[in-house]
């Protein structure tokens, strides 16, 4: 009895060091985590608060203290005077434009590369995929005098084609990679049921691949949304300018207002925070999707 006894109390005591263990490994991940997005935060406060002052009260006060007069004029200054308004919509028509074909083009390729086998198969695959390890400098020059030659330097496709050729490779890669865990029976199911490919592809596969094709999309449009250099390279017109080209429109030759670039800065990042919020679940199941299905 006393044998069972101490061997009772025992395992009570291994089950309650157990416990006390996945508790404090918890609380030290919670807490972590807490961490980041404290330091993520930071960052985004810091531009809220200066996107209210001017630059006497930016210049000469605290980092982070508050303003002594709230300027919401700085706002309307960028949006109407900065032109943050219309460089906003030219980046929303690019970037909506981009996304939609490189989903299409990525998706319909990369079915086909991994699917259909036919000649030179994964040699098409390995020279598509070679165009994510392309530098953009390498190729502005003589995108310039392509885009150049063919007329299109005054208009929004001067950014939109290379943008869409840059990111289908890195669409291809991701999907592919998603497709080849798919189980082939769904689709040998629906050629029973006399689908066709392309029937098959768009009622049966395309539906599978929203979490993947969320992820892609979110990756293409922030680069889309943030790049500058190819934009400032190809945009040759004042009126079709992007936001991160209109965003050097408020530094001038000897001072810079910070206030209305901090609005600017901060009216910016509202889409992709809230592309971010509505598309997050999407991600988090693209990123388990593949795994599960294996």
């Amino acid at each position: 009895m006393i044998i069972e006894k101490n061997s009772s109390s025992s395992f009570t005591s291994t089950r309650n060091w157990d416990r006390n263990s996945k508790s404090v490994k918890k609380l030290s991940v919670y807490t972590i985590m807490v961490i980041i997005a404290l330091l993520q935060l930071i960052p985004l406060a810091w531009l809220v608060l200066i996107s209210f002052k001017n630059n006497s009260e930016i210049q000469l006060g605290g980092i982070f203290s508050l303003p002594k007069v709230w300027l919401f004029s700085n706002y309307s200054s960028a949006w109407i005077q900065g032109q943050v308004g219309e460089n906003f919509l030219n980046s929303l028509i690019v970037g909506v434009i981009t996304v939609f074909f490189v989903l299409l083009l990525s998706s319909m390729m990369a079915y086909a590369l991994t699917r259909m086998r036919f000649k030179f198969n994964n040699v098409l695959l390995l020279i598509l995929l070679a165009g994510v390890m392309v530098p953009i400098h390498a190729t502005l020059v003589p995108l310039f005098i392509l885009l150049k030659n063919l007329g299109l330097l005054k208009t929004q496709l001067s950014i939109i084609l290379p943008y869409i050729t840059i990111n289908i490779p890195v669409g291809i890669f991701i999907l592919s990679s998603f497709l080849r865990s798919l189980p082939k029976e769904l689709e040998e199911a629906a050629f029973i049921d006399g689908y066709g490919i392309i029937r098959t592809f768009f009622q049966v596969v395309l539906p599978l691949l929203k979490p993947t094709l969320a992820s892609v999309g979110i990756f293409t449009f922030l680069h889309v949304w943030n790049e500058l250099l190819m934009a400032a390279t190809f945009i040759q017109k004042s009126s079709l300018r992007t936001l991160p080209l209109g965003l050097m429109n408020f530094s001038g030759e000897y001072s810079v207002e910070w206030g209305p670039l901090c609005a600017a800065m901060l009216i910016s990042t509202i889409p992709l925070i809230l592309i971010y919020i509505y598309f997050s679940e999407q991600m988090e199941k693209s990123f388990t999707a593949g795994s599960i299905l294996k």
